[in-house]
């Protein structure tokens, strides 16, 4: 059977020399700990240990929690970051192993200049909560845009991924697909998200879900509603799919340096930045679930994220259109 396996994942996934995906570049042992540690290990118990002493009062978390969080969190990434450098020098940035660092950091970056914009918005809209939430939006869109142009620039060999999976390998591309979007519905949608946190627990909506379609509602107005759904749709459908699958797939493998450390890092860190940031660990079941899909096909399809890409994009844009259905 395992011989079958590796014959299967041969034919169907091998690429050229020139695109195909290291694991062991680095040294999973100082490099791979070092960075697992500093963008997952470390801020997860953070927000385990924030979310427990606060447990009984859910309120409390929208205070002093989250600024303490989001300082630890930055400073405990920014020194993967510099250990990383000291280590590995220029290679870093040409190499892909900066995106998922970016990622994490650059919103900070990012956010200097959307401060002088915010009094703009203040124009069309005297709540603070909509202000609050296109100021958000924004940088994660102008995050991710500048992280793609950068690898377009500098990490060519993803692209060169991509073009030649979609030229070579299309067939297999769409049954990866269709598989995928079946596997995260039946095990992160159905079973994980509405069976056991929603009916069995009786959860509310994901904290996640909630941020993403408060403007929908239509309350605010058809032109804050318009203007939602049009960034929505660039973030969630055109952007977020590669960006993420560029950082927490390619990018967070080649830091860890170790297969299985990258499948199991990968999965967590992908379900972490959707709950953790917001003490949201009720819903830990789901969103993790779906990372450890994501990162089963990026493992078994030898490191190629533009299987995750596709998969993670028409995920998306399904649950775009049923939320803009309702």
């Amino acid at each position: 059977m395992k011989n079958y396996i590796k014959k299967l994942r041969d034919k169907h996934f091998n690429l050229s020399e020139e695109s195909k995906f290291r694991f062991d570049i680095l040294n999973y042992k100082t490099d791979g700990m070092i960075f697992i540690s500093s963008v997952l290990l470390v801020p997860l118990f953070l927000a385990l240990f924030i979310f427990f002493i606060s447990f009984n009062d859910k309120n409390s978390l929208d205070g002093w929690p989250t600024t303490v969080f989001s300082v630890f969190y930055l400073l405990s990434v920014a020194t993967g970051l510099i250990f990383h450098i000291l280590r590995n020098g220029r290679q870093s940035f040409k190499t892909g192993y900066l995106w998922i660092y970016m990622f994490i950091l650059g919103p900070q970056v990012v956010a200097l200049p959307i401060i002088f914009i915010i009094p703009l918005l203040a124009i069309f809209s005297q709540e603070q909560g909509i202000v609050n939430w296109y100021s958000s939006i924004l940088i994660t869109i102008f995050t991710e845009l500048i992280i793609l142009i950068l690898a377009a620039v500098y990490n060519k060999k993803f692209f060169k991924r991509l073009k030649e999976t979609f030229k070579t390998k299309w067939k297999e591309l769409i049954v990866v697909t269709l598989i995928g979007t079946i596997l995260l519905f039946l095990i992160s949608t159905f079973l994980f998200s509405n069976l056991i946190e929603t009916k069995l627990f009786g959860l509310p909506e994901s904290q996640n879900e909630i941020n993403l379609k408060k403007m929908l509602n239509g309350e605010n107005g058809n032109g804050v509603k318009i203007s939602a759904i049009i960034l929505l749709f660039i973030l969630t459908v055109v952007l977020a799919p590669i960006c993420e699958e560029l950082c927490m797939r390619d990018s967070f493998n080649l830091n860890a340096s170790n297969r299985w450390l990258g499948f199991v890092g990968s999965a967590m860190f992908f379900g972490f930045i959707h709950y953790g940031p917001s003490f949201d660990f009720e819903h830990f079941l789901s969103y993790t679930s779906a990372g450890f899909i994501l990162s089963g096909i990026f493992l078994f399809t030898k490191g190629n994220a533009t299987y995750t890409w596709t998969l993670h994009l028409t995920n998306n844009l399904i649950a775009f259109i049923l939320v803009l259905s309702v």
